[in-house]
């Protein structure tokens, strides 16, 4: 099958984004359960260690790359900027409707619009930087994503996950899907990485205390300072880039590179997966699903809840519910600079505006 830029398809990133958001769905189903069990726990920081830093470089890896007298690509920053103020709204409308007394920081959060959000600044960061040795720019934003945790910030702004994941989105920026495929279709690469993942995931179930407070570096939004480890500094972080990596090479070493029926497909929609998912995870809540499933007793209920999981993020994954989100892509991609900066400058205006009204 021919890609639309003209090559074949790489059928392999098509199955690692199912993958990765089917388990980020399984992640935001497992937290809300972490203090009910053990399993959950684990579950979550298994699927935490990897899948935001994993669909951050897949972002970065099929981000065209600017060239030194390239034009900024406005229309695609705006989209992601666009998707998150809406995705934001949603979640705060939804919240507020379960009887949750929040307000709608615009400009700030811990719930899932974040990603949106750092999309948008990676994509005005890497046209800034278009002129910069990749070299100096990749060391540079290790060092920003480890120095970042000494910083007083979390949710202001989305800088903290911004910094921490920067050096994601830089690698895969800076790599071809065709090398990426090249180095993990390597035999040697499979074997390695199908015994991390093995080793890994049993440590996460039976080294659940040791490995479960490295969850608030994974999710990248907390300072040093706040994280419950004893003296956590800048080497722990390294320690969970380093985890992350292993694990997204991993992945995709054993993603099969052939066209699987349907699911492939599938793959193509994540984002309307990653959009939908949460405010699915808030309705589920506001009808009393959960409060059904406990009953069931153990180990029952927590299979029934991965289940479930699984079933949400394989349904979004159906191209109707990408519709909308591509047709505002396709929508904005029409407009012309000087119409799509006055869009964008409007649209933060208002957001401003709603900040100072409601926080």
């Amino acid at each position: 099958m021919i890609s639309e830029s003209g090559r074949a398809r790489i059928y392999k990133f098509d199955n690692v984004k199912l993958l990765v958001m089917v388990l980020v769905v399984v992640g935001s189903f497992a937290e809300e359960f972490t203090d009910k069990s053990d399993m959950f726990r684990s579950w979550f920081v298994f699927v935490s260690s990897f899948t935001a830093p994993m669909y951050i470089f897949l972002s970065g890896l099929f981000h065209k790359q600017y060239k030194k007298d390239s034009k900024p690509n406005i229309q695609k920053a705006g989209y992601y900027l666009i998707l998150g103020i809406l995705l934001k709204i949603i979640i705060f409308l939804m919240r507020r409707w379960n009887g949750e007394d929040v307000g709608l920081d615009m400009f700030g959060g811990a719930t899932m619009e974040w990603y949106l959000f750092v999309v948008f600044m990676y994509n005005v960061t890497m046209y800034l930087l278009r002129r910069v040795d990749y070299r100096i720019v990749l060391i540079g934003t290790v060092l920003i994503g480890t120095l970042a945790g000494f910083l007083p910030l979390r949710d202001e702004f989305y800088l903290m996950r911004y910094c921490v994941f920067l050096p994601f989105f830089a690698a895969g920026y800076y790599l071809t899907p065709h090398t990426v495929r090249r180095f993990s279709h390597k035999t040697q690469v499979k074997l390695a990485g199908v015994a991390f993942l093995i080793v890994y995931f049993v440590l996460c179930f039976r080294m659940r205390e040791a490995i479960y407070p490295l969850r608030m570096l994974f999710t990248g939004r907390n300072p040093y300072n706040i994280i419950p480890i004893e003296g956590c500094t800048f080497y722990h972080r390294l320690l969970c880039y380093g985890i992350s990596a292993v694990l997204i090479i991993s992945v995709l070493a054993c993603v099969p590179n052939r066209k699987v029926p349907l699911l492939t497909r599938m793959g193509r929609n994540t984002l309307g997966v990653y959009f939908w998912h949460y405010p699915v995870v808030l309705l589920l809540w506001h009808v009393g699903a959960y409060d059904l499933l406990l009953p069931l007793g153990d180990p029952l209920w927590k299979i029934t809840v991965l289940t479930i999981a699984v079933i949400v993020g394989l349904l979004l994954s159906m191209r109707v519910f990408s519709i909308p989100l591509k047709k505002l892509e396709a929508l904005l991609a029409k407009l012309p600079l000087v119409p799509s900066l006055i869009l964008y400058g409007v649209i933060l205006a208002a957001a401003v505006v709603v900040n100072l009204v409601t926080v």
